[in-house]
């Protein structure tokens, strides 16, 4: 098996009206580099939203007298809890300056409001539908250079009680997100029962560690020789989710939530 290329993909910044495709190309042209049958594109949603028309300015944002209260309760910018309450599907619970969110069938801070890499003053939205523009993106890559590949549309994560940011595909083009390994049989001949590997999500926080969280001006990360099982098909959250019932950290969460306790136990901590 050849070995997992991840090549970082660095431009001037990317602003609204940008031909994104072509942006990333010639910045791929400058550095030696070219898109190639079999590769994947890991986009960031921020630059993607951008000039997709997904960056609000705070002054514009009309403030309800709920995104007040959000404001109030979790140490907000009222406009920031308006954008929240505007974008989230639910609004679980919080703490100063985050609020736990889901979105689109994934949990998240803030519904993915985001006050980093857009001009001050402003703040960015996740893009409207994230599996149109990673099909579209494949599409173009395809008519302008033949060429056939992948392509992610990336989000950080926080998982619980760990520290520090991961990659997680909001959606997937051109291939597989998730492997079944169930019915596979492990090292000591034992059969797996519930094991399905999240490969968008893992290959996005290969690019999350490349693309960096600050001012590196890496909007995107090229992958070659990726295990991936290539398709012509598209994939957003609905074929990487599981069920609250089926989810552990839900399931509790949600226990806890309701009756104050897990399991039969004490809750430890405050009930939301």
């Amino acid at each position: 098996m050849a070995e997992l290329l991840a090549i970082p993909i660095k431009t001037r910044v990317i602003i609204s009206g940008d031909d994104l495709l072509q942006v990333l190309v010639e910045a791929l042209k400058n550095s030696n580099h070219r898109l190639e049958d079999g590769d994947i594109l890991g986009v960031a949603e921020t630059p993607l939203g951008t000039t997709e028309g997904r960056v609000v300015k705070l002054n514009e944002v009309v403030v309800s007298e709920q995104a007040q209260e959000i404001s109030e309760d979790y140490v907000l910018l009222p406009e920031v809890a308006q954008l929240i309450l505007d974008e989230a599907d639910e609004i679980l619970g919080g703490i100063p300056h985050v609020v736990l969110t889901i979105k689109d069938n994934t949990l998240m801070a803030n519904a993915g409001v985001d006050k980093s890499n857009v001009p001050q003053g402003s703040a960015s939205l996740l893009p409207k539908n994230p599996r149109e523009s990673a099909e579209r993106l494949r599409k173009d890559v395809f008519e302008r250079y033949g060429k056939r590949i992948g392509v992610m549309i990336i989000d950080s994560r926080t998982q619980p009680l760990r520290l520090g940011n991961i990659g997680m595909a909001l959606a997937v083009a051109g291939f597989k997100p998730v492997a079944d390994d169930r019915g596979r049989k492990d090292l000591f001949g034992n059969e797996l029962r519930i094991t399905r590997r999240a490969i968008a999500d893992n290959l996005a926080s290969t690019c999350t560690a490349v693309m960096g969280e600050s001012d590196e001006s890496i909007p995107a990360v090229l992958l070659k020789d990726a295990p991936v099982e290539f398709v012509d098909e598209s994939f957003d959250s609905s074929e990487m989710w599981i069920s609250p019932q089926e989810c552990m950290y839900m399931a509790i969460f949600e226990q806890w939530r309701t009756s104050g306790s897990v399991a039969g136990g004490p809750a430890r901590g405050k009930r939301m």
